[in-house]
């Protein structure tokens, strides 16, 4: 059976989706001119997570069956989270993530660098290069950070991003010395626009800093403009199925993320994630969806 065929038939029959969906010619990396791969991040089987029903080797099982180059393995969803897991268990996904040929496309930890209190920022640090540790071992080119929760109440932003920017760059000097780059997610929190994300970008001033480009988190006039102008800076992205404007929420036009990434030469990992009703059911569709505005 013919690779193609092998895939169009574990993506329609092994995982129980009604075959009335179409599936479009599985890209080539080696005929893919641009390159751009596909990831699943792990938050999108968040509720299975949590819950037991799933565990990391579940959803590397689950993604093998379907046409992903990658997978991103949210620290969140390792055993005994924040704390860090043994070495045995890092070298077992990556090496189950391996056998199944997927790559580790990245990882990501929560943190709250808008915290007033010195202290909880130097914890959240620490815990940052513990992780930095865990991406190295695991091979994740990249973490998931975030510039914090909120504004908090008393503090100018000039003030609350140097707090940020000092973290910022204590971690990427940690992730260089392990070879791994720091991404920024903006998570419509702190960081609401384009003007916010850049301005943090050139304080920290990093070539092993970048951003991780959540499409669904710029609730602003034009969305695809704020994307367009932080996309140069992205070493990673979150693809969702759904856009905010200030005034509502419409489904991503995945033909102008794709053009996006064109238009910067994206080369590297687009994670894909769903929020709400079955992953197993939205994950493929919207995989599909993805594949057919690459192609």
């Amino acid at each position: 059976m013919k690779r193609i065929d092998f895939f169009k038939k574990a993506f329609v029959g092994t995982l129980g989706i009604k075959t009335s969906i179409s599936i479009p010619p599985l890209l080539n990396n080696s005929n893919n001119k641009w390159n751009i791969k596909t990831s699943l991040n792990a938050y999108s089987f968040n509720s299975y997570l949590e819950n037991g029903q799933m565990n990391l080797d579940g959803l590397i099982d689950y993604c093998s069956r379907l046409p992903f180059d990658a997978i991103d393995t949210t620290g969140y969803y390792f055993p005994g989270y924040p704390d860090v897991p043994d070495d045995k268990y890092i070298y077992h996904i990556k090496q189950k993530a391996f056998k199944n040929g997927l790559a580790i496309s990245g990882t990501g930890i929560r943190n709250n660098f808008t915290d007033p209190d010195p202290k909880e920022r130097a914890k959240d640090i620490e815990l940052i290069k513990n992780w930095i540790e865990v991406a190295s071992k695991l091979g994740a080119p990249v973490i998931r950070v975030f510039a914090g929760r909120g504004t908090p109440d008393g503090y100018n932003r000039e003030e609350i991003n140097s707090w940020i920017v000092d973290a910022l760059k204590e971690c990427v000097e940690y992730g260089k010395e392990h070879g791994v780059m720091i991404g920024m997610q903006n998570h419509n929190e702190y960081l609401k626009n384009a003007d916010q994300v850049l301005e943090i970008i050139k304080l920290v001033d990093s070539d092993w800093f970048g951003m991780v480009l959540d499409v669904g988190s710029f609730a602003t006039d034009d969305p695809y403009t704020d994307i367009s102008r932080v996309a140069p800076h992205a070493v990673n992205w979150q693809i969702k199925e759904n856009l905010g404007y200030k005034d509502r929420v419409v489904k991503t036009d995945l033909r102008k993320i794709v053009d996006i990434l064109k238009d910067i030469n994206y080369r590297g990992y687009i994670p894909i994630e769903t929020l709400g009703g079955d992953p197993k059911v939205k994950v493929p569709k919207f995989l599909n969806q993805v594949i057919t505005a690459l192609g």
